[in-house]
C-alpha cells in the first residue's frame, strides 16, 4: 500500500516550525524569578493552528519550541515538544469548523491551560513544586498574550489574504 506524500504540507509544517523556533529562541523576555523566559513562540502557534490547522500546528509547535531548548534549556526539549505540540493540536482542533468570539475564547483559554499545567508537571518533575509555582504567572501571560498577538494577526493577515481562508488547512 503506497501512500502520497505531501511535499506541500511538509515544506508547510517546516516552515512555520522553523517560524516558531525564531519566535522562541531569539525574543527571549527573561524571567527574574526563575531561570525560564517569556518569548513570542504561543502568538505563532496560534496564528498557524488558525490559519493552517490542528496538524500544522501541532507538529510545526512541538518541533519548534523544543528546537529552541536546545538552545541553553536542553532538559525541557522533551517536555515543550509534548505541550506545545498538544496546544497548537487543540487549539486547532478547537477553531477547526468555525472561527467566531466562542471558538476564539475557548481556543485561548484551552492552549493557555495546557501551557500552565503542562509546564507545572514538568517543572515539579524537574525542578521542583516551588520552583514550578513561580512559573505559573508568567505561563499564564505568555498563554494569554499568545492569544492576544496571534488571532488579531490572523485576521489581519486573513483580511488582506483572503485566498489563505481557501487554501486553509484547517478542516484536514
Amino acid at each position: 500500500m503506497s501512500r502520497e506524500v505531501d511535499i506541500g504540507r511538509m515544506a508547510l509544517i517546516a516552515l512555520m516550525g522553523a517560524l516558531i523556533f525564531v519566535l522562541t529562541a531569539l525574543v527571549r523576555i527573561p524571567i527574574p524569578a526563575t531561570s525560564g523566559y517569556v518569548h513570542l513562540g504561543d502568538a505563532a502557534i496560534t496564528f498557524i493552528a488558525y490559519a493552517f490547522g490542528p496538524l500544522v500546528a501541532m507538529i510545526a509547535g512541538g518541533m519548534g519550541t523544543a528546537m529552541a531548548d536546545m538552545l541553553g534549556y536542553p532538559q525541557w526539549a522533551l517536555f515543550s515538544l509534548l505541550i506545545h505540540g498538544a496546544q497548537g493540536l487543540a487549539m486547532g482542533w478547537i477553531v477547526r469548523k468555525r472561527i467566531n468570539v466562542v471558538t476564539v475564547l475557548l481556543s485561548v483559554v484551552v492552549g493557555t491551560g495546557i501551557i500552565v499545567a503542562g509546564y507545572f508537571a514538568a517543572g515539579t518533575f524537574l525542578v521542583g513544586v516551588g520552583a514550578a509555582s513561580l512559573e505559573l504567572l508568567p505561563n499564564t501571560l505568555q498563554g494569554v498574550s499568545g492569544g492576544l498577538i496571534g488571532v488579531p494577526l490572523y485576521l489581519a493577515v486573513r483580511r488582506a489574504y483572503p485566498p489563505l481562508e481557501t487554501r486553509s488547512q484547517r478542516a484536514a
